[in-house]
């Protein structure tokens, strides 16, 4: 019998179709690849049998109608056992390929992987051709291993594309899928003519089988398998193609937000990555804790986490992907800089102070809890600027601030860099002392007073500050950082009934007396808003006729808390608080009202003396308000005295002369209060229109303890008098303190020898009793 070969007497229109069969299997097993990676562990054994199947299908089917277009084997007849084995090993072998690689997606994995599959496509081929009945079969060995390595390459090669390939880790559009598929299906394809080619056969008179298919029933055994593939290709290009709408409407939604967005496998595979993504991170990489290391994936749901890339702060949230087939991770990549730099610059000016850039009082508490959580020994120093509130008045909102930023940089002069500053209130500083420093509060204050001495230049004024200074201590005085810093602030206003530059340590034992002080300050704006304050007035006697010729008003406060508060309490806090300018116009225009109201009681008038606080009289609103009290009252001015102090008439020599000028244009008397207490000269007094000069009471009270007291009562009697000045000498409590001071020229007296400060109807019981002694 002669010996066939396959070089020719081929059927066109069947091998064209068993290409188009082996394109077809291949697009559908890239298709089905994509489906394995992506699905879960319970769907995707799923996704790979049926993958594995029908590209094992697939092929099986390309060869048999390959095998069905060679005209020489038109009429061979097949073993059904061998068909069947050949299309169970081309489905095992295309399912372990899948199998290998969808578990762990290696070198190793895809190397052996592509080997089975290759081999086992290799073997359905062999087992193909060996179903052929009545013949014998040669094979040509380099024909054979060819096209076994070609079936091993395209094997590696669908893997490739399937799996590991930059096309595989992301959405792969459907005419890339084609032109891999009839690449493979060219590879398939060409694996089995190659093994074609090398098959030589001999037909076989007289051969009979009984379990042989006959070319017909294969024909239509193929046809059926071929048709269910291109049913399977089309229903996955239609579910391909309505999976991209999908995909593009949900792209669409996921490029217009503001959040990179991330969908991640189970192991971190990047499925799905927005362009803002990539805009945070422009490298790609398969795994997404390949992009930031400190990202961590095994974290509950919802957990929120802050990554910093670059200078941009991302904030990271994930959500589960489940349901339908899904195990995914749904990631949110959030560029917070711009919120955090907004949040961290409000919480920067929370603690801050907005002027000096000091931390506030609720920055040095934080501060001051942690040293006490520590056990470190803490001193609080509290620092306030005298006269504030005239200071206010005199320079304005902008040479208040210059001045605020001048003793900030004063102070920080002096801080130790382990010490704290803080700005508390508007005239209020405080110094934080830790650890062995503590015990240097003192010599700090001290180190603060020395600084803050020194002159000011504010806008060509030149000014000269005072200060008061209060200190506390932990543990020694409490343990509560909020208690530290008042106890601090406590010490530091009640020294304001001292000295100036007084250093004032708390004392736990003189807490009723350091809280007086502050119950004082807080219940003043409340006794002027309801009138609580009464006025009491002090006879001032004419030496020379022993009968009153005017009185002194003074104002009184008692508290149903604090009981009786005298001025020498209340005065320093006014004028601390600044509340003395409401105070000191209540006392005017009470003082002025009554006066008034008197004339129709007394058969004659007599005058009424005012005291101006220094920062009333400072105040440039202080000649406006007296003229408009006097006209709101109708007092006569030629009956009101006002009282200022040596200090604020020569502290302020520019405007002094000035409203002392108009004063006197307007008919009220002006006298010099506590003479002998400043540091006045004989030049500056003759300058300055003033009617009376008022000797301290300090001078009278040692008026005999020896000759040189009496000679400096003297000399100050003699220079009011050289002034054209009359004198008043208060404090007189003794008939012998009054007969010297008559017989040495005094004009007027006032003190307790004569009368205490009296209510206004104890005033006027006194003034018929000065009469009625006058008229016996």
């Amino acid at each position: 019998m002669p010996t066939h070969t396959m070089h020719s007497h081929t059927d066109f229109l069947l091998i064209t179709l068993s290409y188009l069969i082996a394109a077809t299997s291949a697009y559908i097993a890239i298709e089905l690849a994509g489906r394995v990676k992506t699905a879960t562990n319970r769907s995707k054994h799923v996704w790979l049998i049926a993958g594995g199947s029908i590209l094992g299908l697939g092929i099986w089917s390309m060869h048999f109608v390959a095998m069905l277009g060679h005209g020489t084997l038109k009429d061979a007849t097949y073993s059904f056992p061998l068909v069947f084995l050949s299309v169970i090993i081309a489905m095992i072998g295309c399912i372990l390929g899948f199998y290998l690689v969808s578990r762990q997606m290696s070198r190793e994995s895809f190397v052996l992987g592509g080997f089975l599959m290759g081999s086992a496509i290799a073997g359905m081929h062999y087992v193909g051709i060996a179903a052929l009945q009545g013949m014998t079969l040669q094979y040509h060995l380099g024909y054979v291993l060819l096209s076994i390595l070609i079936a091993i390459a395209a094997s590696w090669t669908a893997l490739w594309i399937g799996f590991f390939s930059r096309y595989a880790k992301q959405q792969m559009m459907i005419q890339t899928k084609v032109f891999f598929a009839f690449v493979m299906g060219i590879a398939i394809f060409g694996m089995h003519h190659v093994g074609m080619l090398g098959l030589k056969f001999r037909m076989i008179p007289s051969f009979t089988s009984d379990q042989v298919i006959e070319p017909t029933m294969l024909l239509t055994l193929v046809s059926v398998v071929t048709l269910f593939l291109f049913i399977v290709f089309f229903a996955s290009v239609l579910f391909d193609l309505q999976l991209r709408k999908r995909d593009l409407v949900q792209a669409t939604i996921l490029e217009s937000t503001e959040d990179g967005v991330v969908t991640t496998n189970p192991d971190g595979t990047i499925q799905y990555a927005n362009s803002l993504f990539y805009h945070f991170f422009p490298e790609r990489h398969l795994y997404l804790t390949e992009h930031s290391s400190a990202l961590c994936l095994d974290v509950p749901n919802h957990t929120r986490q802050i990554l910093h890339v670059d200078k941009c702060i991302l904030e990271v949230v994930n959500h589960p992907l489940k349901g339908e087939n899904l195990n995914q991770t749904l990631w949110f990549f959030r560029n917070i800089t711009d919120q955090v730099s907004s949040q961290r610059q409000l919480e920067y000016l929370a603690f801050h102070d907005r002027l000096t850039d000091l931390p506030n009082r609720d920055k040095v508490t934080l501060f001051i809890e942690e040293q006490i959580k520590q056990a470190i020994p803490i001193s609080c120093l509290a620092l306030s600027v005298d006269r504030w509130r005239f200071l206010s008045d005199m320079l304005g909102h902008q040479g208040v601030e210059s001045l605020i930023l001048q003793i900030a940089e004063r102070l920080q002069s002096v801080i130790h860099e382990k010490d704290v500053l803080a700005r508390l209130d508007s005239s209020e500083f405080l110094v934080i002392l830790s650890d062995e420093r503590s015990q240097l509060a003192t010599q700090k204050a001290e180190k603060c007073y020395a600084t803050l001495s020194q002159p000011f230049d504010i806008d060509g004024t030149v000014i000269t500050l005072t200060m008061r200074a209060g200190i506390s201590h932990y543990p020694e005085d409490t343990t509560i950082a909020q208690e530290l810093i008042e106890y601090a602030k406590l010490a530091m206003h009640a020294s304001f009934n001292e000295a100036q530059h007084t250093i004032k340590e708390f004392k736990i034992e003189n807490r009723n007396d350091i809280l007086r002080t502050v119950q004082i300050e807080k219940f003043m704006t409340e006794a002027l808003e309801t009138e609580a304050f009464e006025l009491v007035y002090q006879p001032k006697i004419m030496v020379a006729t022993e009968q009153m010729i005017g009185v002194e008003v003074l104002a009184r406060w008692t508290h149903d808390e604090l009981g009786f508060v005298s001025p020498a309490e209340f005065i320093p806090v006014a004028e601390n608080t600044g509340a003395i300018h409401a105070l000191g116009d209540w006392v005017l225009r009470t003082a002025c009202l009554r006066w008034v109201a008197w004339q129709d009681v007394t058969p004659g008038p007599f005058s009424i003396a005012v005291n101006v606080s220094p920062l009333q009289f400072a105040s440039q609103k202080f000649l406006m308000r007296v003229e408009a009290i006097l006209a709101e009252t109708g007092m006569d001015p030629m009956y009101l005295e006002l009282e200022i102090t040596e200090s604020a008439a020569l502290s302020y020599e520019t405007t002094t002369y000035d409203k002392l000028a108009r004063l006197q244009e307007l008919g009220i008397r002006v006298s010099l209060d506590d003479f002998g207490t400043g540091y006045s000269s004989f030049k500056q007094l003759r300058s300055l229109p003033i009617q009376l000069l008022k000797i301290d009471r300090s001078f009278i009270s040692s008026l005999f303890d020896g000759k040189n007291q009496q000679a400096i009562v003297q000399s100050m009697i003699q220079l009011g008098h050289n002034l054209e000045m009359e004198v008043l000498i208060e404090g007189v409590e003794t008939i012998e303190q009054a007969d010297w001071l008559a017989r040495e020229g005094c004009d007027y007296f006032q003190g307790y020898y004569f009368s205490r400060p009296l209510k206004e109807e104890d005033l006027f019981r006194y003034l018929r009793m000065l009469q009625s002694n006058g008229s016996a």
